[in-house]
């Protein structure tokens, strides 16, 4: 069976919103890339999400980045709580009358209202968790609730199949919840090479107000714990010169509030001077960020897969990140950059220095690392997904 019509069920996060403000992360960048991928594909994709400040419209389309490329249908559910979007969600499906061949949620709090829309259609259900608590909490990351453990164990156990990012997740999956493991489906994720590409380092620090001999490292994403941007700021503390280092930090709303914590810290530490943050950036002003930086850190307790990883890479630019989840399948150690454990300070510190201490090193690295990551592509993560969906739904119609 082949499948042509898909509903994405993301209660939780938008397309269009920013990532690294609030909750918004890489799940949004996925969301818009692999539904974006898919419709060129010939897969029409419809999102149903919730309200953000930045949509306040019921509906919006959103260009897929490529001259003649369809639009990808975004439909805000204006709910107010779970129930109203489980409730909006199903009155959209049966006013609309077409159906879809099967339903994706994305992420623990959009699979209830994506497996009653299924199951309301006769459909097949996916499931994508994008973080598992279980998993999160055996990395290091703070206790979740016995809610959310809950409701991911009813998505994976109720759903027909699980979509996961890599090899790695998937077998966690298929173990921690005694899932079949010819239901789940690894499908790694993709760059925009066309954005995210070397762009000359000198013209990038001019536009960012960087100095050309400044010794720049980039932290991008959300500013919470467990994406180990305090880690990262007692490893600045333990460089052998961290005086002559900016972190530039980028992520965090405009205020400043949500990482004034890294700037008490770094102020403990010594290094509060070293600190330039920035806030989140538009995704397409990102590679300018990149292109400045002499090394990405990526000190995560866990990824799922490391889209800021994969992305700096695409600009040539080496990383420094944590030997967990996803990091240690697309980082490639000593080729593209340099791996340490994670949630360990002085570690980190060994793998900055390692960097920044040898630009001959870090130069080698990062061209390397170019056509490395422009072997993921959203065209072939849309081409395994869509592989999968017909896979899905063939067995469903059994």
């Amino acid at each position: 069976m082949s499948v042509a019509r898909v509903a994405y069920v993301s209660a939780h996060g938008c397309p269009l919103a920013s990532p690294g403000v609030g909750a918004a992360g890489g799940m949004s960048v996925v969301l818009r890339n692999a539904a974006c991928a898919l419709e060129r594909a010939g897969v029409r994709v419809d999102v149903f999400t919730g309200l953000h400040g930045a949509c306040p419209a019921p509906s919006a389309a959103a260009g897929c980045g490529q001259t003649g490329s369809p639009s990808l249908r975004i439909m805000h559910m204006d709910a107010g709580d779970a129930g109203g979007f489980t409730r909006r969600l199903l009155a959209y499906a049966d006013a609309d009358g077409e159906g879809y061949d099967l339903v994706h949620s994305h992420y623990w709090l959009s699979a209830e209202p994506g497996i009653r829309l299924a199951r309301r259609l006769g459909a097949p259900h996916v499931f994508t968790g994008h973080t598992i608590a279980e998993v999160k909490e055996r990395a290091g990351g703070a206790p979740e609730s016995a809610v959310r453990k809950q409701a991911e164990a009813a998505a994976i156990h109720e759903s027909d199949a699980v979509v996961t990012a890599t090899d790695e997740e998937a077998a966690a999956v298929s173990a921690l919840f005694e899932f079949p493991a010819d239901r789940v489906h690894a499908v790694p994720m993709g760059v925009d090479a066309s954005l995210f590409r070397p762009l000359p380092r000198v013209q990038a620090r001019n536009a960012l107000g960087i100095g050309a001999d400044e010794r720049v490292v980039l932290f991008v994403g959300r500013t919470e714990p467990f994406k180990g941007p305090g880690v990262l700021v007692q490893a600045l503390s333990l460089l052998r010169d961290p005086g002559g280092v900016r972190l530039l930090i980028v992520g965090g709303g405009q205020d400043g509030s949500d990482v004034q914590w890294l700037r008490d810290a770094a102020w403990a530490g010594g290094v509060s001077a070293q600190i330039d943050a920035r806030g989140a950036a538009p995704h397409d002003e990102l590679p300018r960020y990149y292109a400045a930086a002499d090394v990405c850190a990526v000190p995560s307790l866990h990824e799922t897969f490391g889209l800021v990883a994969l992305e700096a890479m695409a600009c040539g630019t080496p990383v420094a990140a944590s030997r967990a989840g996803g990091l240690r399948q697309i980082v490639r150690e000593d080729e593209t950059g340099v791996l340490c454990e994670p949630g360990a300070p002085g570690a980190l510190a060994v793998a900055l220095d390692a960097l920044l201490d040898d630009p001959a090193r870090a130069r080698r690295l990062g061209e390397a690392g170019v056509p490395w990551a422009r072997t993921f592509t959203w065209e072939a993560a849309a081409a395994r997904l869509s592989a999968a969906y017909d896979r899905i739904a063939a067995s469903f119609a059994k």
